[in-house]
């Protein structure tokens, strides 16, 4: 394609074409579908086809018709829809009572997706509805759409908040009876918390409908799947044929991919805004500019605008929309009303804007066939987003997408070797089906007394005296399952049963292991809800005190009530604020049983265990205008903020790789540095989700063999709450090997870092080591067995952590044998009550709490620990022996 009027521009602004790339136009192959022995409503939604279809698109519906469940992964664009639309209409009109659900993991996509539907319900001449359930749809109507469609359009989220949990209904029972077909587009998303909550969505779906006598099938589709046959298989539990992009025939438009630096790197949003005005006014494209989060969308829209914001009162996040208009460009992404988000995909879709500034969300699915220009703010860190934003443009004639380098690990790499860009890898599939967390939530909504195991063995006249499936389940969620039906659960899990009461469809929502806090602002006798986040969201932008955007307007937290799960809020000013956060305590558990592999590298020890991470804010730094300023917790009540603990903090058990090296214990050896180069190693060698992984440094604080109090170590953990176990694959060798072959590629050429002398050399010993073949490390467990007569407990002086209470801190004064309790129990004070507790006044002296000893988990390493006799009601800070006392 021509593209002399950007290069003109490059030079002209002194930007650098780094590469040039140019993919070929495709002519189309079809072929004819007449020995298909389709139905009439097939052949009339396929009667504009008159040269035939394509090879892959005959193919998928060849093997779904021969009794398949059906993989389609050939490449955006390429017309993966059409098989599972000929599919659906082939079952509906061979069995009257069929039920189509067809799954889309995001609201938009799904809303975009109906309209599609209903046009081929209509060129089909067969009489069917098509309906849409999702959040937004009222309660009443629900079941109403349910009823009266036989293509039901849904997202993951609204099956298993609402559908499952109506079990008892009869329309969804009805519609559970009948579905044959489940189609789930985009499968590639079905990944980390979202996806391993979706596998048991899945397999609870598949249970409900083989014992109400049913047997669906499914048909799966992505552009974007790594080892499609394994993931779906792990997602749905079913096994899938697959149909690749070595089977695509359908045309391509002529693609031309630069690589351009912008002439200062400083400011870089600014450069963008300036590139991506110049293609609105001065050529005839329409562009897509992908971004990373939803400020930076909002921030480049208004730079676009050329309003730059400066002084403090006036809002960087709040765009202009009359001047957007006339230069016919939008910002777009996850947070505004239907209706906006929904004209502004409307005019893309007619092609009446310029162009539109996006986070991921337009990533995916949505049809936009007008879009020539793509605009990419940096490379992402994997192939499969790479794929999707490149595949957003030239569907219906050429295009071209400018890579800009926005300085981050990833773009320069790929800009220092531009022939990388072609071997990123794509997502990491990232499904674990032994998180017990997750687990559990699916055996309450399974097998609880009244849930859906009971509620449709009931309606299908079915008596079981224990826990069965007609399908096959991970062992330890059956057992799991059994365990909630006659109520034998472990005291771990007691807090979850309790935050769900009986309704944990609502409480635990797939994108999260946390129970969501709500937001709120009271305004005299009225209360608006400002949306809902999970703890770890709170961290990053609700904390107490904090300046909390919520669709482009600020309110600042008054107070957070943990045990509500509730956020108060007032209106602010527009002020900017950022927590000021303790560096993150890990807390590895080296004990026997907490330990799954080890193994050694010379002098380099790698260990993948359990452990708890610890997070706390103690305050945070604002900025007004010029102005910026720090505030410690506590906070001064006099300011209507109320907080009055000295941090507010966060404690998860989770597991992640230990790595411990001599080298790390020397002065000047900076841990936390070679810890956040492992972490983006690791992620571009195996592009997980950033949120599901972290990285830092920290020591161990007890002997444990192979390692002594005192040793420092690297650690890259799971963030998510009990685990995905996704950094076990560090323990690979050849993934070790590759981690810190890249680890000191990025220290030595890549800008961002600038390691001292001592740290680089002490990365390469590490690095050295690795390259060694390694071995076994001796867990031999040490300890002795305790009489009877003596409780493990933590000393006074000690803090614990209460886990039935969001893992709050806890301080311990004292220990003692409680007959409330039948059970030894602990006196002290959560530290977010402590300093209300210990004020003691005229009218009451200070108090204590009192709480069982086993909902108070001792910090590893951290809490002194120690022994309580139950007889006498001492206390031995070591293990007793045999015979003492």
């Amino acid at each position: 394609m021509n593209i002399d009027q950007f290069s003109t521009y490059f030079q002209e602004n002194e930007w650098k074409v780094v590469s040039q790339e140019e993919r070929p136009a495709r002519e189309p192959v079809f072929l004819p579908f007449d020995d298909l022995g389709l139905c009439s409503a097939s052949l009339n939604a396929l009667e504009g086809f008159d040269g035939g279809i394509y090879r892959h698109q005959h193919e998928g519906i060849r093997r779904y018709l021969s009794g398949e469940n059906l993989a389609i992964t050939t490449p955006t664009a390429s017309g993966k829809t059409l098989i599972f639309n000929v599919c659906a209409l082939e079952e509906l009109a061979a069995k009257p009572k069929t039920r189509i659900a067809a799954i889309y993991p995001l609201k938009a996509l799904a809303a975009e997706q109906t309209a599609r539907w209903k046009k081929l319900a209509q060129e089909s001449g067969l009489p069917i509805r098509v309906g849409r359930i999702d959040g937004g749809v009222q309660m009443q109507e629900r079941l109403r759409i349910l009823a009266e469609s036989r293509i039901v359009v849904m997202t993951p989220d609204i099956i298993h908040a609402w559908l499952l949990s109506s079990i008892a209904m009869p329309a969804v029972l009805d519609f559970l009876r009948g579905l044959t077909l489940v189609i789930a587009d985009e499968a590639h998303t079905y990944s980390g918390v979202f996806g391993s909550n979706s596998a048991f969505l899945f397999r609870r779906l598949i249970h409900a409908n083989k014992k109400l006598g049913g047997n669906f099938r499914f048909i799966a589709s992505s552009a974007t799947m790594q080892d499609a046959k394994s993931h779906l298989l792990q997602l749905t539990g079913v096994p899938f044929g697959v149909v690749g992009p070595e089977s695509d025939t359908s045309p391509q438009s002529a693609l031309c991919t630069l690589l351009v630096a912008p002439n200062n790197p400083k400011d870089l949003l600014a450069s963008v805004s300036d590139l991506v005005a110049f293609a609105a006014t001065k050529t005839d494209h329409q562009s897509i500019t992908f971004a990373d989060s939803r400020k930076q969308t909002e921030y480049l829209a208004s730079i676009i605008e050329r309003k730059i914001i400066e002084d403090a009162d006036v809002d960087a996040d709040e765009v202009d929309f009359d001047r957007l208009r006339d230069l016919q460009i939008y910002p777009y992404r996850s947070g505004y009303e239907e209706d906006d988000r929904q004209r502004i995909q409307n005019r893309l879709a007619a092609g009446s804007l310029k162009g539109v500034v996006s986070t991921s969300a337009l990533e995916m699915g949505i049809d936009l066939p007008y879009l020539s220009l793509g605009i990419l703010v940096g490379i992402p860190r994997s192939a499969t987003s790479l794929y999707q934003r490149i595949g957003r443009v030239g569907r219906r004639k050429a295009g071209l997408v400018i890579i800009v380098n926005n300085g981050s690990v990833v773009s320069e790499s790929i800009f220092r070797e531009p022939e990388r860009l072609t071997q990123l890898p794509l997502l990491q599939s990232a499904l674990y089906l032994h998180n017990q967390r997750i687990q559990y939530i699916h055996a309450m909504c399974l097998a609880r007394q009244g849930g859906e195991d009971a509620t449709v063995c009931h309606r299908a006249g079915i008596e079981e005296d224990v826990f069965t499936s007609p399908i096959e389940l991970p062992p330890d969620y059956a057992e799991l399952c059994e365990a909630e039906r006659v109520g034998e659960i472990s005291a771990e899990l007691q807090s979850m049963k309790a935050q769900a009461g009986d309704d944990p469809n609502h409480t635990f929502p797939l994108r999260d292991l946390d129970t969501q806090f709500k937001v709120e602002f009271r305004q005299g006798p009225n209360l608006h809800s400002l949306g809902s986040l999970s703890q770890a969201q709170v961290m990053r932008e609700a904390y107490p005190g904090a300046v909390y955007f919520y669709q482009t307007r600020t309110y600042r937290v008054v107070s957070i009530k943990k045990n509500q799960r509730l956020i108060n809020v007032r209106p602010e000013k527009r002020y900017f604020t950022s927590p000021i956060a303790l560096p993150t305590l890990i807390l590895p558990n080296l004990a026997v049983d907490n330990v799954f592999q080890a193994h050694r590298y010379g002098e380099l020890i790698v260990v993948e265990c359990a452990m708890q991470v610890g997070e706390a804010v103690v305050g945070f730094k604002e900025r007004r205008g010029n102005n910026e300023f720090n505030v410690n917790y506590p906070l001064d009540p006099s300011l209507g903020l109320f907080y009055d603990a000295a941090k507010y903090a966060r404690y998860s058990f989770t597991s992640g790789v230990v790595i411990t090296h001599p080298a790390l214990n020397r002065d000047q050896v900076k841990g936390s540095s070679i810890a956040e180069l492992i972490d983006e190693a690791f992620l571009m060698s195996l592009p997980f989700e950033r949120q599901d992984i972290n990285a830092g440094a920290d020591k161990h604080r007890a002997t444990r063999k192979p390692v002594a109090a005192g040793d420092r170590f690297v650690c890259i953990y799971d963030q998510t709450y009990g685990s995905l176990r996704l950094t076990s694959h560090l323990m690979k060798t050849d993934v070790l090997r590759d981690v810190f072959t890249r680890a000191t590629e990025i220290a030595t050429k890549d800008p961002n870092f600038q390691l001292g002398v001592e740290t680089l050399v002490a990365l390469q010993e590490m690095a050295n080591c690795v390259l060694e073949e390694p071995t076994e490390v001796d867990q031999a467990d040490s300890s002795m067995p305790v009489s009877e007569k003596y409780a493990s407990v933590i000393m006074p002086g000690s803090l614990g952590i209460d886990t039935h209470k969001d893992n709050e801190e806890f301080e311990i004064e004292g220990v003692f044998y409680s007959p409330m309790f039948s059970a030894v129990a602990y006196r002290g004070h959560y530290s977010g009550t402590k300093k209300k507790t210990q004020h003691a006044t005229v009218r009451h002296s200070a108090t204590t709490v009192t709480v069982r000893a086993d909902h108070i988990c001792p910090l590893d390493g951290e809490s002194k620990t120690g022994y309580f006799n139950l007889e006498t009601g001492e206390m031995v800070a070591s293990d007793p022996l045999p015979g003492e006392f």
